[in-house]
């Protein structure tokens, strides 16, 4: 989630309660805890370092009471002494806790994925109740604390918006899987990893994915829905990533691992010829090859043109790969392709590795396995 609805939520959660410190920073400060999760990216400077700590160790369950803990030390103001009706500093601690699991809710239930389980597992939780950035969520609550602000019962309604409008968003998700799987199986096609997402404008616009065999290999269809589950354009197809050959590049690169455990359905395509190594590897048969996720696009036509005018507008998250039969290089028997160089670049943020060599995965240190890298 952006972090304006963040912001927006933890100053909503303060105003609703009904004592709080007599201080003009309380609210403020709430929000700031609300949005703190986020600093992670003061401590990203590689796409690689983006994947690994964004959304990862500020963000799991683990962590919370210590970042908590640092959160309540900043926030002197309500536990000063000075302070009409200031909180002791026990109540403040778990004011930051409550405002680091309310960001973490509010990024769960979106499609990108959270590392809630962090330093024991990498897994992405991700409920796809709404979109990346939601303004139907995001509105009303700014909305409240612009309005409402002294008006508790409705900030009660607005902090139950944090909650509810999310939760429905994956109800109808599960309905809308439902409705697809019902959908297809009447059709007596063979599918597989079926995921329904939101699309911009959730309630009523959403997207299902899908694996399914076509005559060359794995395809991933992917098919527009409106609020009644029913198609409103045509199927799009995309060649599937072959999952022997993901297996393999994750098993030669800790980038690639790190990529495709990001990814959702990942998709293959040959990589554009302004997009491939300046200096040729001179290895022969060698092939160029672009991977990236459908999940962070649009169904939807004028959503597509307006994400096709931001800055450096191009696929948000691209793993390029250099590879060649292995057998040809080296003689090998455990794999089919042998990994030569890659790049992750993500056009959003201008996040990009360039061209290099592979870093194969090993064992963590303690220091990195306690704040996720590899």
């Amino acid at each position: 989630m952006d972090p304006i609805t963040h912001a927006a939520s933890g100053a909503v959660a303060m105003l609703a309660l009904s004592r709080r410190p007599l201080t003009r920073w309380a609210v403020p400060l709430a929000a700031l805890a609300a949005a703190s999760p986020d600093l992670d990216l003061v401590f990203v400077s590689t796409p690689l370092q983006f994947l690994l700590l964004h959304r990862g160790i500020t963000h799991s369950l683990a962590a919370m009471p210590i970042l908590g803990l640092l959160l309540a030390l900043c926030c002197y103001p309500l536990w000063r002494s000075t302070t009409p009706g200031r909180w002791n500093f026990g109540k403040v601690w778990l004011l930051t806790c409550a405002m680091v699991l309310l960001h973490i809710w509010l990024d769960v239930v979106t499609t990108y994925g959270t590392m809630i389980f962090l330093p024991f597992s990498h897994e992405r939780v991700r409920l796809n109740g709404v979109f990346i950035i939601d303004l139907l969520l995001t509105l009303p609550l700014l909305w409240a604390v612009w309005r409402w602000r002294r008006k508790r019962g409705l900030m009660l309604l607005a902090l139950a918006w944090v909650f509810v409008y999310p939760a429905t968003g994956v109800g109808l998700n599960a309905w809308h899987a439902a409705q697809a799987e019902a959908l297809l199986r009447a059709e007596n096609r063979q599918v597989s990893h079926l995921t329904v997402l939101p699309d911009a404008f959730s309630p009523f616009f959403w997207r299902v994915l899908f694996e399914e065999q076509g005559p060359d290999g794995m395809l991933v269809r992917e098919q527009s829905l409106n609020a009644l589950g029913r198609p409103r354009a045509p199927e799009t197809t995309h060649q599937a990533a072959p999952s022997r050959l993901t297996e393999e590049l994750s098993r030669q690169s800790v980038t690639c691992e790190t990529f495709f455990q990001f990814t959702l359905l990942p998709v293959m395509t040959p990589l554009r010829p302004e997009d491939a190594p300046k200096a040729p590897s001179g290895v022969q048969d060698a092939q160029n090859l672009l991977f990236y996720d459908l999940r962070f696009g649009s169904g939807l036509a004028f959503v597509r043109k307006i994400m096709a005018l931001r800055p450096h507008a191009d696929i948000p998250f691209q793993l390029m790969v250099e590879v060649a039969p292995a057998q040809a290089q080296s003689g090998a028997e455990t794999a089919d392709m042998l990994l030569l160089r890659q790049r992750l670049r993500f056009s959003d943020s201008r996040r990009d590795s360039h061209w290099q060599l592979p870093r194969v995965p090993r064992p963590p240190s303690l220091a990195e396995w306690l704040v996720g890298l590899r």
